[in-house]
């Protein structure tokens, strides 16, 4: 998964400069006749971007599907997240700054999607995008030209983004049971674990593998979900690699590590670090690192950046229960106490919120 991401990630990276490389050279000529006619064609650039984003994202969500095209969840505007939940239809995020950009958070190619269905509906994709686009030069001047040459250019990008997935899908398509599992577990762990026990058995392997990881880590069996992503990890899930790091160190804290499992986590540590940026967004992994080589000052600092990042509550949550036990170690109870309150106004109660409350009340060790 993390090879695929990764492929996937630089693609759109590609594009997006090529796209901006584009339309410097066209606004360039536009500047030196003053502000007159370069705000119109720069204005034209960012409305025909968004239209682009505009009609990709509604393909997705009507005519891709029939062709076995999907989206694992969409995200509002741009800079970082400051808000996500987790719905029946997969991972919804709200980002700083509140432009009408919308986008897939990922791409899913069903088995459906075969390589003349791909052809099929890169073409309708196409069609829509360059009728979107006539319209848009309609409006004339600058304004037209570069909202027609925007809205086409950015149609490159679903189109590659597309491929790539056929060619190495970054997902699959999204059981809507396993998905009500993970948004339940979101706010409530006992009934998180009550529709997974009650999946049937016809549910698709892999994404009830995700569910079982997810609700092991809010029970705090953690030996038990190092063992099952440790499994998944060796299989190429990247995902299970950031959490078997997560879960040792988590055993570590209720003292049930021994030595073996303090060298795992380091070199899983290391394994982690190389992931995508996008897959480490808001983990409290580099603050429990700092913990384990007992530099609290620096795991606040680590704690409080992951916490700060509107990721799911169940990771946000965690974030700030690690930063409650850095600020414990550190001795500063009370704002130990109050990360604690941070955490469950959050997220769900896990076991590891429990545990960290009833330890704060104990004087910490300096």
């Amino acid at each position: 998964m993390g090879r695929e991401l990764r492929r996937w990630k630089l693609v759109g990276r590609i594009h997006r400069g090529v796209t901006a490389a584009v339309l410097v050279v066209m606004l360039v000529p536009q500047m030196g006749d003053g502000p007159g006619r370069l705000l119109p064609a720069a204005a034209g650039a960012l409305v025909g971007a968004f239209v682009s984003d505009w009609l990709s994202a509604g393909y997705l969500a009507g005519p891709g599907r029939l062709f076995g095209l999907g989206s694992g969840g969409w995200t509002f505007g741009v800079g970082a997240p400051v808000r996500s939940s987790v719905g029946r239809r997969g991972l919804w995020q709200l980002r700083r700054i509140p432009l009408p950009a919308l986008r897939p958070t990922s791409l899913t190619a069903g088995p459906a999607l075969t390589p003349g269905r791909l052809v099929s509906a890169l073409l309708l994709f196409l069609g829509t995008v360059v009728l979107g686009s006539q319209l848009l030069a309609l409006a004339g001047g600058g304004f037209g030209r570069l909202a027609e040459a925007t809205c086409l250019l950015g149609a490159v990008g679903p189109m590659l983004l597309t491929a790539t997935v056929y060619a190495g899908p970054v997902g699959e398509p999204g059981d809507p049971a396993v998905w009500e599992v993970l948004s339940v577990l979101q706010r409530d762990v006992a009934e998180g674990r009550r529709l997974l026990d009650a999946l049937p058995p016809s549910t698709d392997a892999a994404a009830t593998a995700e569910a079982v990881r997810s609700v092991l880590l809010a029970e705090g069996r953690y030996r038990e979900l190092a063992d099952l992503a440790q499994e998944s990890a060796a299989g190429g899930n990247a995902v299970a690699v950031l959490l078997h790091a997560r879960a040792l160190a988590y055993l570590d804290e209720t003292g049930a590590a021994d030595g073996a499992d303090r060298e795992a986590f380091a070199v899983l540590y290391a394994a982690a670090r190389r992931l995508p940026r996008a897959l480490r967004a808001g983990s409290d992994l580099e603050a429990l690192h700092e913990l384990a080589l007992g530099r609290t000052g620096s795991a606040i600092d680590e704690a409080r950046s992951a916490a700060a990042v509107g990721s799911v509550p169940l990771r946000r949550g965690m974030a700030y229960a690690t930063l409650a036990l850095a600020l414990h170690r550190a001795g500063r109870p009370e704002e130990a106490r109050a990360a604690l309150e941070s955490a469950r106004r959050t997220g769900p109660v896990t076991a590891r919120l429990e545990f960290l409350t009833e330890l704060v009340g104990t004087p910490a060790e300096v």
